[in-house]
This record gives C-alpha cells, sequence and structure tokens, in this order.
C-alpha cells in the first residue's frame, strides 16, 4: 500500500506537468517534455503495482461476458415542493422585537467536507505513439488531454462477449495517459463529483462526435471506474446507458434498485426495462452532489441586471453572471437546499456586489449590518414561485439567483445565507418550515428577538421572504410552528 501512495504521487505530479505542457507550450515542447517525463516516471514506478489494474480489469471483463440481470426502472423521485407563498407578506410597521424562544423539531448535521473518489493502482503508460494532445470543450472552457485516433473502437454489437473483449482492449494501459489529464483537469478546474462526470462525457462524446453513441458511453463508463467512481452500465433497445448510485437523491432522474440501493439512470429521458452488469469494481466509491468549490469556467459574461435596496439607496449595483456557470447549473440534478447554500456565490458576482455592500455595511454592528443585507435581499429581487417561473419545484443556486428574473422563498434564504456567512462571518442556517424555508443567524450577544437554541449557541430568525421584517422578526404564522434546522 505505501508502494501505492508513492505511484499515485508520481503519477499525479507527472500529470500536472503533462496537461500544463499540453495546454501552455507548442507542440513540439508537449511532444518533449511527454517523452522524458514518461521515462523518469517509469524509472519510478513498480512493476507489480503496473500490473495489478491490468488483472483487475481482466477479471472485470470476465465477470461481464456473464448474462446481465434484467430490472424495470422506478419512476423518477420529485423534489419535495415547498406550497409557497403566492406574494410574500409584509411585515408590519413599528415592530419592537421581543425575546420569544422557538422551537425546533429535529436538526441536520453539518456536511463534511467531501473526497473525491481515488483511482485504483493508478500509472503511466510509456506511449510508443507520439504524444498527440486533444482539445475539447467543456461548458465553453477549452481542455486538453493526451489521445489518439489510433485509440477509437466500434462495437460491432451489444452483446456481453463483444463489450468484455472491447473492455480488455481499453484496459491494455492505452488510455493511461488521457485518464491522467482527466484527474488533473479535474483538480485544476475545481471540479466537483457531478461536473466530472460531465467533464468525461463531453469528452467522450466529443471523440466520437455524437451524444448518442454507444462507443463513447463504454468510455466513459471505462473512464470512471479507473477513476475510482461506482458505476454500472446497461442495455435497452441496442443502446447503452450509464447508471451511478449517489450519496443524494438525483431529482428527476429514473433510477434501478440494485441490493437496496438506487442506481440513477443518468439519461432523464429514459423510462422502461434494462439489462445490467451488476459487478462490482474494486474500491469503487458512490458521487456526491456536494461542492465545495465552483468549477472554474471561462466567463462568458450575461446581460447586466440592476439590483437596488429599497431602504437603503446606497447598495445598488449593475450585476452580470456567468453563462457557462448558468449553463453547468442549468444541467446540475436538483438536489438539497443545503447544497445550494453551500455553493457560494462567482467571483464574477462577488467582484461586482461585495465592494457595494462592504462599503454600505462599513463601521455597521453586525444586527445593523445584517439587518440592510437582508433587505437588500428582501426588496432588490421580483418575487415569483417556482411553479410559476419554473413549472416545477427548482431551487436555485446564489449565482441564479442574479439571473432568472424572479425568486422564492429558499432562493432568497439561501443567497442572504451565503451574503452573512461571506460579509458577517457569522454562522447561519436554514430553516425549513412545512411550507417555508428562512434562515437563522448566530450573533454572539443577546440581541431581542425569535430566537432558537442550537447546540448552545442562541440564533435569531432572519426571513428575507418577509418583507420589510427585521432580524429576530418570524413571520406570525410560524412563531409556533416546529421547524427543521438544516446546517450548512
Amino acid at each position: 500500500m505505501e508502494n501505492s501512495k508513492k505511484i499515485y504521487f508520481f503519477f499525479f505530479l507527472f500529470s500536472f506537468i503533462l496537461s500544463s505542457n499540453a495546454q501552455n507550450s507548442s507542440y513540439e515542447d508537449f511532444k518533449k517534455n511527454s517523452n522524458q517525463k514518461q521515462s523518469e516516471f517509469k524509472e519510478k514506478s513498480d512493476t507489480n503495482y503496473c500490473s495489478f489494474r491490468d488483472k483487475v480489469n481482466k477479471e472485470y471483463a470476465e465477470f461481464m461476458r456473464q448474462s446481465w440481470e434484467r430490472y424495470s426502472s422506478s419512476p423518477a423521485i420529485a423534489m419535495p415542493k415547498l406550497p409557497d407563498f403566492v406574494t410574500p407578506p409584509v411585515a408590519p410597521k413599528g415592530y419592537t422585537p421581543t425575546n420569544n424562544l422557538l422551537t425546533p423539531d429535529s436538526i441536520i448535521g453539518v456536511r463534511k467536507p467531501y473526497i473525491h473518489p481515488e483511482p485504483i493502482e493508478p500509472v503511466i503508460h510509456v506511449d510508443s505513439h507520439t504524444p498527440s494532445p486533444y482539445i475539447f470543450k467543456f461548458y465553453n472552457t477549452e481542455c486538453t488531454v493526451n489521445w489518439h485516433n489510433s485509440r477509437q473502437f466500434a462495437l460491432k454489437n451489444l452483446t456481453e462477449e463483444e463489450i468484455a473483449k472491447t473492455w480488455v482492449k481499453l484496459s491494455d494501459s492505452s488510455l493511461d495517459n488521457t485518464i491522467a489529464d482527466c484527474l488533473v483537469l479535474r483538480e485544476q478546474l475545481d471540479l466537483c463529483d457531478w461536473a466530472y462526470i460531465q467533464l468525461i462525457k463531453d469528452m467522450s462524446e466529443s471523440f466520437y462526435n455524437s451524444a448518442a453513441s454507444n462507443e463513447a458511453t463504454l468510455l466513459q463508463m471505462y473512464i470512471l471506474t479507473q477513476s475510482g467512481y461506482k458505476v454500472r452500465i446497461a442495455r435497452s433497445n441496442n443502446r447503452l446507458l450509464l447508471l451511478l448510485p449517489s450519496e443524494h437523491t438525483l431529482y428527476g432522474y429514473s433510477y434501478i434498485s440494485i441490493d437496496n440501493e438506487k442506481y440513477f439512470v443518468l439519461d432523464k429521458s429514459f423510462r422502461g426495462n434494462l439489462e445490467i452488469c451488476t459487478v462490482t469494481y474494486p474500491n469503487e466509491k458512490r458521487m456526491s452532489l456536494q461542492m465545495d468549490k465552483l468549477p472554474k469556467l471561462d466567463a462568458i459574461p450575461t446581460k447586466e441586471r440592476y439590483f437596488a435596496s429599497k431602504h437603503y439607496p446606497e447598495i445598488k449595483t449593475n450585476i452580470c453572471t456567468n453563462q457557462n456557470l448558468i449553463d453547468f447549473y442549468n444541467d446540475y440534478p436538483i438536489s438539497h437546499w443545503s447544497f445550494y447554500a453551500k455553493a457560494s456565490l462567482s467571483e464574477t458576482i462577488k467582484n461586482e456586489l461585495y465592494p457595494v455592500l462592504r462599503n454600505a455595511i462599513k463601521g455597521k454592528s453586525k444586527k445593523d449590518a445584517a439587518n440592510m443585507l437582508i433587505n437588500f435581499v428582501q426588496t432588490a429581487f421580483e418575487y415569483q414561485t417556482d411553479e410559476e417561473q419554473f413549472g416545477y419545484e427548482r431551487p436555485l443556486f446564489p449565482d441564479e439567483t442574479f439571473f432568472y428574473p424572479y425568486s422564492d422563498c429558499e432562493d432568497r434564504a439561501i443567497l442572504y445565507a451565503v451574503l452573512v456567512k461571506d460579509l458577517l462571518g457569522l454562522e447561519v442556517v436554514l430553516l425549513h418550515y412545512p411550507a417555508h424555508l428562512a434562515t437563522a443567524v448566530c450573533f454572539n450577544d443577546n440581541t431581542a428577538g425569535d430566537y432558537l437554541i442550537i447546540d448552545d449557541e442562541r440564533f435569531l430568525v432572519c426571513d428575507p421572504t418577509y418583507i420589510g421584517a427585521s432580524v429576530g422578526q418570524a413571520m406570525p404564522k410560524y412563531k409556533n410552528v416546529k421547524m427543521n434546522i438544516i446546517k450548512i
């Protein structure tokens, strides 16, 4: 195992250098460095570990030759609806906050930082061919990997034997450099699991110049398994499909239950029966929808929109978003509200918005600053329910709240949580009522208002949808309603 860790270190170091050269140097420099670094790496690699993955893949192919099991898909799970207000309520003027302890129903713990799956005993293959940098687009962001057209394959049919034979060909180490570059791109572009899966999809479909290629699907399957992900391949009506289990529900995707675990079909349009290869790959790990960092995508600015607080005229600015990031979010599976609040805002918006907000709250107490921020969220955005705007329940990432014309309660709660964390450095939680989402903030003092005790700390209710309400002012209809606490 110690040798394995050393191999992975050299693999990663080499891959970083190789990928950087592929993108930033001339072709001759790229070829020269590629050959040199591959030779250096080979000297440091352990022969036993170099053959370990080959052995695993050959054994895996033997299991693929066995008859695949037949399953029926289950309908997609719908995102839980928040039957929110048609028109947001307005707080009465002249409200004087008084201390009022509220009682939560349950607390959902904070999620730990997520660690990507690791490749299984990754090695670099010293290629006898001349390295060829291949360029493809990932949300209009140029990416480069090693690829040779000679590595392309064609499936004669979709029998178990044909797929197993092709798997053996794929595992002959000719794709090792491609996989290495993909893993480097995952780090360089700060890709979460879902983003990495989309990267492999875009790359594979670019290789085969088709979004409906069985060869591209099998290639995705191979690269994802070698990257450490738990994935299954299936066929239906002369078509290959990928299935992935997840640590979190993928709302809107049909799924197959295998050994009491949901495997989501990555094609949202699919309905019906599947024949699945249920073989387990060593050390595989489920993907996560958690996104601790935003993907680093090239910027295509959208049209500017004007935002202004009604009560604080100094808070006003024009904001544009990154169309590439919006497109990525549009493809992201609808998931739990906490993921959206943890994603934060892009640097594109922070660079335009945060100087204005910091200047406005400069010298103010935490409470006064929080009141200015909450009024901005309450009054600078037009309100509309998800059902009215999209026709279905859809939480928005903070950047999307600045892009789409309307937002509702969960979108405002998510945005306010991000602003409070980033600008005030205060701990904030989401409050999930039966039909509403709000926030609560820990001010580390005895500021009066409606509050909760969470982990022996005092949190004041802050509702970005209760128009004109100050911190510590809960909607009257929810003062005696128990809620779930969502830590972020």
